[in-house]
Protein backbone atom coordinates (compact mmCIF):
# COMPACT_ATOMS: atom_id res chain seq x y z
CA UNK A 1 0.00 0.00 0.00
CA UNK A 2 1.29 3.46 -0.82
CA UNK A 3 2.24 5.89 1.87
CA UNK A 4 -0.70 8.17 1.07
CA UNK A 5 -3.07 5.20 1.02
CA UNK A 6 -2.06 4.37 4.59
CA UNK A 7 -1.77 7.83 6.10
CA UNK A 8 -5.09 9.21 4.91
CA UNK A 9 -7.28 6.45 6.48
CA UNK A 10 -5.22 6.69 9.66
CA UNK A 11 -5.84 10.42 9.90
CA UNK A 12 -9.53 9.92 9.18
CA UNK A 13 -9.76 7.59 12.16
CA UNK A 14 -8.47 10.38 14.40
CA UNK A 15 -11.26 12.74 13.39
CA UNK A 16 -14.71 12.75 14.98
CA UNK A 17 -15.26 9.03 14.51
CA UNK A 18 -15.93 7.46 17.90
CA UNK A 19 -16.73 10.60 19.88
CA UNK A 20 -19.94 10.24 21.88
CA UNK A 21 -21.92 13.22 20.61
CA UNK A 22 -25.39 12.22 21.82
CA UNK A 23 -25.54 15.47 23.83
CA UNK A 24 -24.26 17.58 20.96
CA UNK A 25 -20.87 18.75 19.78
CA UNK A 26 -20.86 21.57 22.34
CA UNK A 27 -20.92 19.00 25.14
CA UNK A 28 -17.89 17.20 23.68
CA UNK A 29 -16.07 20.50 23.22
CA UNK A 30 -16.61 21.45 26.86
CA UNK A 31 -15.49 18.03 28.06
CA UNK A 32 -12.25 18.26 26.08
CA UNK A 33 -11.74 21.70 27.59
CA UNK A 34 -12.36 20.27 31.07
CA UNK A 35 -9.81 17.49 30.53
CA UNK A 36 -7.19 19.98 29.27
CA UNK A 37 -7.86 22.36 32.16
CA UNK A 38 -7.52 19.69 34.87
CA UNK A 39 -4.40 18.22 33.23
CA UNK A 40 -2.82 21.69 33.05
CA UNK A 41 -3.63 22.35 36.72
CA UNK A 42 -2.15 19.03 37.84
CA UNK A 43 0.90 19.54 35.65
CA UNK A 44 1.38 23.06 37.00
CA UNK A 45 1.08 21.84 40.58
CA UNK A 46 3.79 19.21 40.05
CA UNK A 47 5.97 21.73 38.21
CA UNK A 48 5.83 24.34 40.97
CA UNK A 49 6.29 21.70 43.69
CA UNK A 50 9.30 20.15 41.97
CA UNK A 51 11.03 23.47 41.39
CA UNK A 52 10.23 24.62 44.92
CA UNK A 53 11.63 21.50 46.58
CA UNK A 54 14.79 21.56 44.46
CA UNK A 55 15.33 25.23 45.28
CA UNK A 56 14.64 24.68 48.99
CA UNK A 57 17.42 22.06 49.17
CA UNK A 58 19.76 24.38 47.25
CA UNK A 59 20.36 21.91 44.43
CA UNK A 60 20.76 24.65 41.84
CA UNK A 61 19.93 28.32 41.22
CA UNK A 62 16.33 29.05 40.26
CA UNK A 63 17.22 30.08 36.72
CA UNK A 64 19.09 26.81 36.15
CA UNK A 65 16.17 24.79 37.52
CA UNK A 66 13.60 26.58 35.35
CA UNK A 67 15.63 26.36 32.14
CA UNK A 68 16.69 22.74 32.56
CA UNK A 69 15.65 20.48 29.68
CA UNK A 70 13.26 18.28 31.68
CA UNK A 71 11.61 21.37 33.26
CA UNK A 72 11.15 22.98 29.85
CA UNK A 73 9.58 19.77 28.55
CA UNK A 74 7.28 19.69 31.58
CA UNK A 75 6.32 23.31 30.92
CA UNK A 76 5.65 22.50 27.26
CA UNK A 77 3.07 19.90 28.28
CA UNK A 78 1.32 22.45 30.46
CA UNK A 79 1.31 24.98 27.62
CA UNK A 80 -0.23 22.43 25.22
CA UNK A 81 -3.06 21.75 27.69
CA UNK A 82 -3.68 25.45 28.25
CA UNK A 83 -3.86 26.06 24.50
CA UNK A 84 -6.33 23.18 24.04
CA UNK A 85 -8.44 24.54 26.89
CA UNK A 86 -8.48 28.08 25.46
CA UNK A 87 -9.30 26.91 21.94
CA UNK A 88 -12.15 24.68 23.15
CA UNK A 89 -13.43 27.22 25.63
CA UNK A 90 -13.77 30.15 23.27
CA UNK A 91 -14.24 28.56 19.83
CA UNK A 92 -16.75 26.30 18.11
CA UNK A 93 -15.83 23.34 15.93
CA UNK A 94 -17.42 20.60 13.91
CA UNK A 95 -17.28 17.07 15.26
CA UNK A 96 -14.44 16.19 12.87
CA UNK A 97 -12.34 19.14 14.04
CA UNK A 98 -13.01 18.25 17.67
CA UNK A 99 -11.77 14.73 16.97
CA UNK A 100 -8.52 16.07 15.52
CA UNK A 101 -8.06 18.47 18.43
CA UNK A 102 -8.71 15.67 20.90
CA UNK A 103 -6.06 13.46 19.29
CA UNK A 104 -3.44 16.19 18.82
CA UNK A 105 -3.90 17.50 22.35
CA UNK A 106 -3.41 14.07 23.92
CA UNK A 107 -0.43 12.99 21.80
CA UNK A 108 1.42 16.32 22.10
CA UNK A 109 0.90 16.44 25.86
CA UNK A 110 2.15 12.90 26.32
CA UNK A 111 5.15 13.62 24.06
CA UNK A 112 6.01 16.59 26.28
CA UNK A 113 5.84 14.37 29.38
CA UNK A 114 8.21 11.92 27.67
CA UNK A 115 10.81 14.68 27.43
CA UNK A 116 11.04 14.75 31.23
CA UNK A 117 13.16 11.56 31.16
CA UNK A 118 16.88 12.11 31.86
CA UNK A 119 19.23 9.65 30.20
CA UNK A 120 21.22 7.59 32.67
CA UNK A 121 18.91 8.50 35.58
CA UNK A 122 17.33 5.37 37.04
CA UNK A 123 14.39 7.25 38.64
CA UNK A 124 13.49 9.72 35.89
CA UNK A 125 11.39 7.20 33.92
CA UNK A 126 8.83 6.73 36.67
CA UNK A 127 7.52 10.35 36.76
CA UNK A 128 7.19 10.35 32.97
CA UNK A 129 5.26 7.07 32.92
CA UNK A 130 3.04 8.27 35.78
CA UNK A 131 2.30 11.57 34.02
CA UNK A 132 1.38 9.85 30.75
CA UNK A 133 -0.75 7.29 32.60
CA UNK A 134 -2.72 9.98 34.45
CA UNK A 135 -3.17 11.96 31.23
CA UNK A 136 -4.49 8.96 29.32
CA UNK A 137 -6.80 7.86 32.14
CA UNK A 138 -8.06 11.42 32.60
CA UNK A 139 -8.93 11.66 28.94
CA UNK A 140 -10.84 8.36 29.13
CA UNK A 141 -12.90 9.70 32.04
CA UNK A 142 -13.63 13.24 30.86
CA UNK A 143 -13.95 12.89 27.07
CA UNK A 144 -16.89 10.62 26.10
CA UNK A 145 -15.91 8.30 23.27
CA UNK A 146 -16.17 4.73 22.13
CA UNK A 147 -13.64 2.22 23.53
CA UNK A 148 -11.99 1.70 20.12
CA UNK A 149 -11.13 5.39 19.85
CA UNK A 150 -9.81 5.47 23.42
CA UNK A 151 -7.64 2.44 22.64
CA UNK A 152 -6.15 4.04 19.54
CA UNK A 153 -5.42 7.37 21.20
CA UNK A 154 -4.04 5.78 24.35
CA UNK A 155 -1.58 3.70 22.32
CA UNK A 156 -0.53 6.81 20.39
CA UNK A 157 -0.10 8.68 23.65
CA UNK A 158 2.35 6.09 24.98
CA UNK A 159 4.41 5.80 21.78
CA UNK A 160 6.75 8.76 22.55
CA UNK A 161 7.35 7.56 26.10
CA UNK A 162 8.06 3.97 25.01
CA UNK A 163 10.52 5.15 22.35
CA UNK A 164 12.28 7.22 24.97
CA UNK A 165 12.19 4.20 27.31
CA UNK A 166 14.15 2.10 24.80
CA UNK A 167 16.88 4.74 24.48
CA UNK A 168 16.79 5.45 28.21
CA UNK A 169 17.28 1.78 29.10
CA UNK A 170 20.29 1.54 26.80
CA UNK A 171 21.90 4.55 28.50
CA UNK A 172 21.68 3.15 32.02
CA UNK A 173 24.88 1.86 33.66
CA UNK A 174 24.87 -1.98 33.69
CA UNK A 175 25.14 -3.35 37.26
CA UNK A 176 27.76 -5.97 38.12
CA UNK A 177 26.81 -9.49 37.19
CA UNK A 178 24.71 -8.55 34.13
CA UNK A 179 25.99 -9.50 30.69
CA UNK A 180 27.26 -6.58 28.66
CA UNK A 181 24.75 -6.86 25.86
CA UNK A 182 21.23 -5.68 25.08
CA UNK A 183 19.50 -8.06 27.46
CA UNK A 184 19.70 -5.68 30.42
CA UNK A 185 18.09 -2.90 28.38
CA UNK A 186 15.40 -5.29 27.23
CA UNK A 187 14.54 -6.27 30.81
CA UNK A 188 14.27 -2.63 31.86
CA UNK A 189 12.17 -1.74 28.79
CA UNK A 190 9.76 -4.64 29.25
CA UNK A 191 8.82 -3.29 32.68
CA UNK A 192 7.81 0.02 31.08
CA UNK A 193 5.89 -1.79 28.33
CA UNK A 194 3.85 -3.67 30.91
CA UNK A 195 2.95 -0.45 32.72
CA UNK A 196 1.94 1.14 29.44
CA UNK A 197 -0.20 -1.84 28.39
CA UNK A 198 -1.90 -1.87 31.79
CA UNK A 199 -2.68 1.84 31.53
CA UNK A 200 -4.02 1.48 27.96
CA UNK A 201 -6.18 -1.48 28.98
CA UNK A 202 -7.54 0.35 32.02
CA UNK A 203 -8.32 3.47 29.97
CA UNK A 204 -10.14 1.37 27.36
CA UNK A 205 -12.17 -0.46 30.02
CA UNK A 206 -13.09 2.82 31.71
CA UNK A 207 -14.18 4.28 28.38
CA UNK A 208 -16.24 1.16 27.65
CA UNK A 209 -18.02 1.35 31.01
CA UNK A 210 -18.69 5.11 30.79
CA UNK A 211 -19.84 4.89 27.17
CA UNK A 212 -22.16 2.00 28.05
CA UNK A 213 -23.64 3.85 31.00
CA UNK A 214 -24.24 6.97 28.91
CA UNK A 215 -25.89 4.86 26.22
CA UNK A 216 -28.13 3.19 28.80
CA UNK A 217 -29.17 6.54 30.24
CA UNK A 218 -29.79 7.89 26.75
CA UNK A 219 -31.97 4.92 25.85
CA UNK A 220 -33.85 5.18 29.13
CA UNK A 221 -34.60 8.83 28.36
CA UNK A 222 -35.88 8.19 24.85
CA UNK A 223 -39.52 8.37 23.92
CA UNK A 224 -39.86 7.53 20.28
CA UNK A 225 -37.78 10.02 18.33
CA UNK A 226 -37.41 12.36 21.34
CA UNK A 227 -34.66 12.36 23.96
CA UNK A 228 -35.38 13.82 27.40
CA UNK A 229 -32.79 16.38 28.50
CA UNK A 230 -33.92 18.40 31.51
CA UNK A 231 -36.80 18.26 33.96
CA UNK A 232 -38.74 21.53 33.83
CA UNK A 233 -41.35 20.87 36.50
CA UNK A 234 -43.78 18.40 38.04
CA UNK A 235 -47.39 18.37 39.12
CA UNK A 236 -50.07 16.13 40.48
CA UNK A 237 -50.37 14.03 37.33
CA UNK A 238 -46.81 13.92 36.02
CA UNK A 239 -43.68 15.74 34.94
CA UNK A 240 -42.65 18.07 32.13
CA UNK A 241 -39.25 17.63 30.46
CA UNK A 242 -37.27 19.59 27.91
CA UNK A 243 -36.51 17.29 24.98
CA UNK A 244 -35.18 17.38 21.43
CA UNK A 245 -35.97 15.42 18.32
CA UNK A 246 -33.16 13.03 17.46
CA UNK A 247 -33.09 13.87 13.75
CA UNK A 248 -34.62 17.35 13.48
CA UNK A 249 -33.55 20.74 14.83
CA UNK A 250 -36.62 21.05 17.03
CA UNK A 251 -36.88 21.50 20.77
CA UNK A 252 -39.98 20.13 22.48
CA UNK A 253 -41.64 19.81 25.86
CA UNK A 254 -42.66 16.30 26.88
CA UNK A 255 -45.30 15.76 29.54
CA UNK A 256 -45.20 12.38 31.26
CA UNK A 257 -48.50 11.31 32.81
CA UNK A 258 -48.20 8.69 35.52
CA UNK A 259 -50.87 6.02 35.15
CA UNK A 260 -51.32 5.38 38.90
CA UNK A 261 -53.50 8.44 39.69
CA UNK A 262 -55.57 7.78 36.60
CA UNK A 263 -56.13 4.13 37.49
CA UNK A 264 -57.34 5.11 40.98
CA UNK A 265 -60.87 5.22 39.55
CA UNK A 266 -60.62 1.48 38.75
CA UNK A 267 -60.45 2.08 35.03
CA UNK A 268 -59.00 -0.73 32.94
CA UNK A 269 -55.62 0.15 31.39
CA UNK A 270 -56.86 -0.46 27.86
CA UNK A 271 -59.83 1.85 28.46
CA UNK A 272 -57.51 4.49 29.87
CA UNK A 273 -55.23 4.25 26.85
CA UNK A 274 -58.21 4.54 24.49
CA UNK A 275 -59.41 7.65 26.31
CA UNK A 276 -55.93 9.14 26.23
CA UNK A 277 -55.57 8.51 22.49
CA UNK A 278 -58.96 10.04 21.72
CA UNK A 279 -58.21 13.10 23.86
CA UNK A 280 -54.78 13.54 22.24
CA UNK A 281 -56.25 13.21 18.77
CA UNK A 282 -58.85 15.84 19.58
CA UNK A 283 -56.23 18.19 21.02
CA UNK A 284 -53.93 17.65 18.05
CA UNK A 285 -56.78 18.69 15.79
CA UNK A 286 -56.81 22.21 17.24
CA UNK A 287 -55.25 24.70 14.84
CA UNK A 288 -55.48 27.99 16.71
CA UNK A 289 -52.07 29.69 16.89
CA UNK A 290 -52.87 30.44 20.52
CA UNK A 291 -53.13 26.76 21.44
CA UNK A 292 -49.91 24.91 22.17
CA UNK A 293 -49.07 22.59 19.28
CA UNK A 294 -49.09 18.86 19.93
CA UNK A 295 -46.40 16.96 18.00
CA UNK A 296 -46.73 13.38 19.20
CA UNK A 297 -48.20 11.16 21.90
CA UNK A 298 -48.05 7.55 23.01
CA UNK A 299 -47.28 5.13 25.79
CA UNK A 300 -43.78 4.29 27.00
CA UNK A 301 -42.62 0.77 27.76
CA UNK A 302 -43.25 1.22 31.50
CA UNK A 303 -46.87 2.23 30.90
CA UNK A 304 -46.31 5.99 31.30
CA UNK A 305 -48.46 8.06 28.99
CA UNK A 306 -46.79 10.99 27.29
CA UNK A 307 -47.40 13.69 24.77
CA UNK A 308 -44.91 15.98 23.04
CA UNK A 309 -45.63 19.70 22.67
CA UNK A 310 -43.82 22.65 21.18
CA UNK A 311 -41.18 24.23 23.38
CA UNK A 312 -41.97 27.85 24.23
CA UNK A 313 -39.58 30.62 25.26
CA UNK A 314 -41.19 33.05 27.66
CA UNK A 315 -43.09 33.15 30.95
CA UNK A 316 -46.43 31.91 32.25
CA UNK A 317 -48.88 34.43 33.66
CA UNK A 318 -48.56 33.19 37.22
CA UNK A 319 -44.83 33.87 37.33
CA UNK A 320 -45.17 37.06 35.29
CA UNK A 321 -47.59 38.71 37.74
CA UNK A 322 -45.81 37.30 40.80
CA UNK A 323 -42.50 38.80 39.68
CA UNK A 324 -43.58 42.06 38.06
CA UNK A 325 -46.95 42.85 39.64
CA UNK A 326 -50.38 43.39 38.08
CA UNK A 327 -50.44 44.59 34.50
CA UNK A 328 -52.27 47.54 32.92
CA UNK A 329 -55.76 46.95 31.62
CA UNK A 330 -54.81 47.24 27.94
CA UNK A 331 -52.19 44.50 28.24
CA UNK A 332 -54.58 42.25 30.15
CA UNK A 333 -57.18 42.70 27.39
CA UNK A 334 -54.57 41.91 24.75
CA UNK A 335 -53.67 38.61 26.44
CA UNK A 336 -57.22 37.61 27.39
CA UNK A 337 -58.47 38.00 23.82
CA UNK A 338 -55.80 35.56 22.65
CA UNK A 339 -56.93 33.09 25.32
CA UNK A 340 -60.49 33.50 24.11
CA UNK A 341 -59.36 32.71 20.55
CA UNK A 342 -57.88 29.40 21.71
CA UNK A 343 -60.93 28.49 23.80
CA UNK A 344 -63.39 29.45 21.06
CA UNK A 345 -61.91 26.88 18.70
CA UNK A 346 -61.73 24.25 21.45
CA UNK A 347 -65.34 24.80 22.48
CA UNK A 348 -66.45 24.77 18.84
CA UNK A 349 -64.85 21.32 18.50
CA UNK A 350 -66.53 20.01 21.66
CA UNK A 351 -63.51 20.39 23.95
CA UNK A 352 -63.66 21.88 27.43
CA UNK A 353 -60.27 22.67 29.00
CA UNK A 354 -61.39 22.60 32.68
CA UNK A 355 -58.06 23.83 34.03
CA UNK A 356 -57.65 27.38 32.75
CA UNK A 357 -55.32 29.21 35.15
CA UNK A 358 -52.36 31.61 34.88
CA UNK A 359 -49.84 28.76 35.07
CA UNK A 360 -51.43 27.24 31.94
CA UNK A 361 -51.25 30.44 29.88
CA UNK A 362 -47.84 31.23 28.44
CA UNK A 363 -46.75 34.51 26.91
CA UNK A 364 -43.76 34.17 24.65
CA UNK A 365 -42.05 35.18 21.46
CA UNK A 366 -43.44 33.62 18.31
CA UNK A 367 -41.48 34.66 15.26
CA UNK A 368 -40.97 38.38 15.78
CA UNK A 369 -44.18 38.89 17.78
CA UNK A 370 -43.98 39.34 21.56
CA UNK A 371 -46.65 38.88 24.22
CA UNK A 372 -48.03 36.04 22.12
CA UNK A 373 -50.30 33.95 24.37
CA UNK A 374 -50.52 30.17 24.24
CA UNK A 375 -52.97 28.01 26.20
CA UNK A 376 -51.20 24.96 27.61
CA UNK A 377 -51.98 21.65 29.22
CA UNK A 378 -55.13 20.16 27.79
CA UNK A 379 -54.43 17.17 30.05
CA UNK A 380 -57.79 17.58 31.83
CA UNK A 381 -59.67 18.22 28.61
CA UNK A 382 -63.19 16.86 28.26
CA UNK A 383 -64.37 15.71 24.84
CA UNK A 384 -68.11 16.11 24.24
CA UNK A 385 -69.91 14.18 21.55
CA UNK A 386 -73.19 15.71 20.40
CA UNK A 387 -74.22 12.78 18.25
CA UNK A 388 -76.59 10.15 19.72
CA UNK A 389 -74.85 7.35 21.52
CA UNK A 390 -71.72 9.47 22.02
CA UNK A 391 -69.87 9.28 25.29
CA UNK A 392 -67.60 11.63 27.19
CA UNK A 393 -63.90 11.13 27.27
CA UNK A 394 -62.06 12.49 30.26
CA UNK A 395 -58.53 11.67 31.29
CA UNK A 396 -59.10 12.25 35.00
CA UNK A 397 -60.40 9.50 37.25
CA UNK A 398 -64.13 8.97 37.37
CA UNK A 399 -65.84 11.01 40.06
CA UNK A 400 -62.78 13.16 40.76
CA UNK A 401 -62.99 16.94 40.86
CA UNK A 402 -60.89 18.36 38.08
CA UNK A 403 -59.14 21.69 37.93
CA UNK A 404 -57.43 24.03 40.38
CA UNK A 405 -59.45 25.24 43.43
CA UNK A 406 -58.56 28.92 42.96
CA UNK A 407 -60.04 28.89 39.43
CA UNK A 408 -62.81 26.30 39.79
CA UNK A 409 -66.34 27.12 38.64
CA UNK A 410 -69.20 26.71 41.17
CA UNK A 411 -70.89 23.90 39.22
CA UNK A 412 -67.72 21.80 39.39
CA UNK A 413 -67.40 22.44 43.13
CA UNK A 414 -71.03 21.39 43.70
CA UNK A 415 -70.75 18.35 41.45
CA UNK A 416 -73.39 19.62 39.04
CA UNK A 417 -73.47 19.10 35.27
CA UNK A 418 -71.31 21.61 33.49
CA UNK A 419 -70.34 22.72 30.01
CA UNK A 420 -67.78 24.97 28.31
CA UNK A 421 -68.80 27.93 30.48
CA UNK A 422 -66.60 26.59 33.29
CA UNK A 423 -63.72 27.87 31.13
CA UNK A 424 -65.41 31.30 30.91
CA UNK A 425 -65.53 31.41 34.72
CA UNK A 426 -61.83 30.47 34.89
CA UNK A 427 -60.96 33.22 32.38
CA UNK A 428 -62.65 35.68 34.75
CA UNK A 429 -60.43 34.41 37.58
CA UNK A 430 -57.36 34.81 35.36
CA UNK A 431 -58.42 38.37 34.46
CA UNK A 432 -58.83 39.12 38.17
CA UNK A 433 -55.27 37.88 38.77
CA UNK A 434 -53.82 39.93 35.91
CA UNK A 435 -55.50 43.17 37.00
CA UNK A 436 -55.02 42.91 40.78
CA UNK A 437 -52.20 40.45 41.37
CA UNK A 438 -54.52 38.63 43.81
CA UNK A 439 -56.74 35.57 43.69
CA UNK A 440 -60.51 36.03 43.66
CA UNK A 441 -60.75 34.19 47.00
CA UNK A 442 -57.82 33.66 49.34
CA UNK A 443 -59.21 31.39 52.04
CA UNK A 444 -57.44 29.10 54.47
CA UNK A 445 -57.07 25.92 52.49
CA UNK A 446 -58.52 24.63 49.21
CA UNK A 447 -61.85 23.55 50.70
CA UNK A 448 -62.60 27.07 51.95
CA UNK A 449 -61.62 28.55 48.58
CA UNK A 450 -63.86 26.10 46.71
CA UNK A 451 -66.80 26.88 48.99
CA UNK A 452 -66.26 30.60 48.41
CA UNK A 453 -66.38 30.05 44.66
CA UNK A 454 -69.67 28.21 45.10
CA UNK A 455 -71.37 30.58 47.59
CA UNK A 456 -69.60 33.93 48.11
CA UNK A 457 -69.93 37.02 45.91
CA UNK A 458 -66.40 38.13 44.91
CA UNK A 459 -65.19 41.66 45.69
CA UNK A 460 -64.89 43.94 42.68
CA UNK A 461 -61.35 44.07 41.21
CA UNK A 462 -61.00 47.86 41.66
CA UNK A 463 -61.27 47.41 45.46
CA UNK A 464 -58.20 45.15 45.42
CA UNK A 465 -55.73 47.30 43.50
CA UNK A 466 -54.58 50.87 43.09
CA UNK A 467 -54.17 50.57 39.32
CA UNK A 468 -57.06 52.06 37.31
CA UNK A 469 -59.45 49.52 35.79
CA UNK A 470 -61.99 50.68 33.19
CA UNK A 471 -65.56 50.15 34.47
CA UNK A 472 -66.48 48.16 31.34
CA UNK A 473 -63.59 45.76 31.92
CA UNK A 474 -64.42 45.39 35.61
CA UNK A 475 -68.02 44.53 34.73
CA UNK A 476 -66.88 41.93 32.21
CA UNK A 477 -64.79 40.26 34.92
CA UNK A 478 -67.72 40.23 37.33
CA UNK A 479 -70.00 38.79 34.64
CA UNK A 480 -67.53 35.95 34.05
CA UNK A 481 -67.58 35.23 37.80
CA UNK A 482 -71.36 34.83 38.01
CA UNK A 483 -72.49 31.79 40.00
CA UNK A 484 -75.29 31.17 37.52
CA UNK A 485 -73.62 30.10 34.30
CA UNK A 486 -76.52 31.41 32.21
CA UNK A 487 -75.53 34.96 33.25
CA UNK A 488 -71.95 34.59 32.06
CA UNK A 489 -70.86 35.41 28.50
CA UNK A 490 -72.31 32.67 26.35
CA UNK A 491 -69.16 31.89 24.36
CA UNK A 492 -65.48 32.75 24.27
CA UNK A 493 -66.14 34.69 21.05
CA UNK A 494 -68.74 36.86 22.83
CA UNK A 495 -66.28 37.47 25.65
CA UNK A 496 -63.58 38.47 23.16
CA UNK A 497 -65.88 40.96 21.43
CA UNK A 498 -66.80 42.55 24.76
CA UNK A 499 -63.12 42.85 25.67
CA UNK A 500 -62.35 44.46 22.31
CA UNK A 501 -65.05 47.08 22.94
CA UNK A 502 -63.48 48.20 26.23
CA UNK A 503 -62.02 51.72 26.14
CA UNK A 504 -58.58 52.10 27.68
CA UNK A 505 -56.40 55.24 28.09
CA UNK A 506 -53.69 53.65 25.90
CA UNK A 507 -53.32 50.76 23.49
CA UNK A 508 -50.99 47.85 24.00
CA UNK A 509 -48.82 48.01 20.88
CA UNK A 510 -45.98 45.88 19.55
CA UNK A 511 -43.54 48.65 20.45
CA UNK A 512 -44.71 48.69 24.08
CA UNK A 513 -44.46 44.91 24.28
CA UNK A 514 -40.94 44.93 22.88
CA UNK A 515 -39.84 47.64 25.33
CA UNK A 516 -41.25 45.66 28.25
CA UNK A 517 -39.51 42.42 27.27
CA UNK A 518 -36.22 44.15 26.50
CA UNK A 519 -36.31 45.82 29.91
CA UNK A 520 -37.48 42.97 32.11
CA UNK A 521 -36.68 39.72 30.26
CA UNK A 522 -33.99 40.41 27.63
CA UNK A 523 -32.64 36.86 27.82
CA UNK A 524 -36.07 35.50 26.87
CA UNK A 525 -36.30 37.71 23.80
CA UNK A 526 -32.99 36.59 22.29
CA UNK A 527 -33.08 33.28 20.45
CA UNK A 528 -30.22 31.35 18.89
CA UNK A 529 -30.12 31.58 15.10
CA UNK A 530 -31.23 28.43 13.33
CA UNK A 531 -27.77 28.08 11.76
CA UNK A 532 -26.18 27.96 15.20
CA UNK A 533 -28.70 25.37 16.29
CA UNK A 534 -27.83 23.28 13.27
CA UNK A 535 -24.12 23.41 14.14
CA UNK A 536 -24.80 22.29 17.71
CA UNK A 537 -26.91 19.39 16.47
CA UNK A 538 -24.21 17.71 14.38
CA UNK A 539 -24.28 15.09 17.08
CA UNK A 540 -26.18 12.34 15.26
CA UNK A 541 -23.83 10.57 12.83
CA UNK A 542 -25.33 8.41 10.09
CA UNK A 543 -24.46 5.23 11.95
CA UNK A 544 -26.69 6.27 14.85
CA UNK A 545 -29.46 7.00 12.40
CA UNK A 546 -29.40 3.36 11.40
CA UNK A 547 -29.36 2.23 15.04
CA UNK A 548 -32.61 3.89 16.09
CA UNK A 549 -34.52 1.82 18.59
CA UNK A 550 -38.03 0.59 17.73
CA UNK A 551 -40.49 3.27 18.64
CA UNK A 552 -42.85 2.55 21.56
CA UNK A 553 -46.53 2.02 20.94
CA UNK A 554 -47.84 5.30 19.60
CA UNK A 555 -51.01 6.58 18.05
CA UNK A 556 -50.89 7.91 14.51
CA UNK A 557 -51.87 11.55 14.26
CA UNK A 558 -52.51 11.26 10.54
Amino acid sequence: MSKGGFVVPALQRLRGSGLDTCNGSDFVRLRIALWAKITALLGGMFYVTGVGIARAFGLAPLWVLVTHRDRLSHLAGIVVCVLVWLVCRYSRFTVAMLGVLDAIGLVCTCAAWAGVVSLGNLWSMQPAMLAVTLTVLGRAVFVPSKPARTLRLSLLGFVPTLLVAIWWARSLPIPAGFPRDSRFASVISIDQYLWALAAVALATIMSHVIYGLRRSVREANELGQYTLEEKLGSGGMGEVWRAHHRLLVRAAAVKLIRPEPLLAGHVAPEVLLRRFEREARATAGLRSPHTVQLFDFGQAEDGTLYYVMEMLVGLDLENLVSRFGPMPAERAIHILRQVCASLHEAHHNGLTHRDIKPANIFVSRVGTELDFAKVLDFGLVRLRHDRPGGDDVKLTAEGAASGTPAYMAPEIVLGQPYDHRVDIYAVGCVAYWLLTGKLVFEGDGPIKVMLDHAQTTPPRPQTRTELPIPPELEQIVMDCLEKDRSRRPATAADLSMRLAACKTPEEWTCQRAERWWQTHMPQQVAERPIAEALLSRESAPPREWRELRPRPRRANLG
